[in-house]
């Protein structure tokens, strides 16, 4: 059976205003094109569906049974069809990501106002994990993107840079290391140092600075969120070296951040999803916001700025 959608909606446009040129100007159409969709619904269904006099259009049995089904059908169909378009258009959708700690923190707020006021029917989940766990979500497809820094394995992956995030030292306001404000990394030899673990993307370029400066800091103690980080640094534990946007407030009555210099080095903030997915347009929104409010040049300043990817 091949009855035209076209066919069906001339058919209950006469069969509500019971007259084929009132359900023309209706659709939009002439009276002979309603005419001949009629004809050719009944002829695909075998049926006469309209009573027809020269005065009159009424409805046969079985024409008052399909206006029954019919005008649900087309208004179910219809409801779908709008909201796929407000969803094609941004309007409406929810979008599942996934990214640091750091970043949720630091970024994802002015995102998420920004995109509150441009696209108030689009939700987000946030999934705030270790940098590995970003990579792992994204590449099984648990998430449409993520945002994280670090070396990334998975080939099926697209990556675009996003921003440059300076690594800090972050110590307490009463340790001497940090009166000057600027320290150098060599400076932290024989410091105890609280440590992002493995989990963390910053953690190999952090250990590839300490190494390539001979730096012969006490890695004391490890741990996954870098609040946890903060957290033993303001009771006393040791020293940490943090990106820039998981450092403390400037403000922070205990601790203080210094940068580090000599050399300077930063990680690079990646957004990541997969190749052989398109991302759903409230994603691609969510997606392009980022880039709009925080994509900055990847290349190494002619300073020394060391960066990591």
């Amino acid at each position: 059976m091949n009855v035209a959608l076209a066919q069906l909606r001339a058919f209950l446009a006469v069969a509500r205003r019971g007259s084929f040129s009132r359900a023309a100007e209706d659709i939009g159409l002439s009276q002979s094109a309603v005419s001949i969709s009629v004809r050719q619904l009944e002829a695909e269904l075998g049926l006469k569906l309209l009573d027809r006099t020269t005065r009159h259009v009424g409805l046969t049995n079985v024409g008052a049974t399909l206006v029954a089904t019919g005008s649900r059908l087309i208004e179910e169909l219809d409801a779908t069809l709008r909201e796929l378009r407000d969803i094609g258009e941004q309007r409406r959708g929810r979008v599942v990501m996934a990214c640091v700690p750091a970043v949720a923190r630091s970024l994802m707020p002015k995102c998420v106002a920004y995109c509150a006021t441009a696209w108030p029917n689009v939700s987000l989940s946030i999934d705030d994990v270790s940098a590995t766990e970003v990579a792992g979500k994204v590449g099984r497809g648990e998430v449409e993107f993520g945002v994280l820094s670090g070396e990334i394995t998975h080939s099926e992956l697209h990556i675009e840079p996003l921003m440059q995030d300076p690594f800090r030292l972050v110590c307490r306001r009463d340790d001497p290391i940090g009166k000057t404000g600027r320290v150098a990394w060599a400076r932290l030899s024989g410091r105890r140092l609280v440590m992002l673990s493995n989990t963390s993307g910053s953690r190999r370029l952090i250990e590839a600075t300490l190494t390539a400066t001979a730096t012969s800091a006490e890695i004391f103690l490890e741990l996954a969120q870098p609040g946890s980080v903060l957290g033993m640094v303001e009771a006393g534990i040791g020293i940490a070296v943090v990106p820039q946007l998981a450092a403390p407030r400037s403000d922070d009555a205990v601790l203080a951040t210094c940068r580090l210099v000599k050399p300077e080095v930063c990680r690079t903030i990646l957004l990541l999803r997969r190749r052989d997915r398109s991302l759903s347009p409230a994603a691609d929104a969510v997606w392009s916001t980022l880039l709009q409010l925080y994509r900055t040049e990847t290349k190494s300043p002619s300073s020394g700025v060391v960066t990591g990817a």
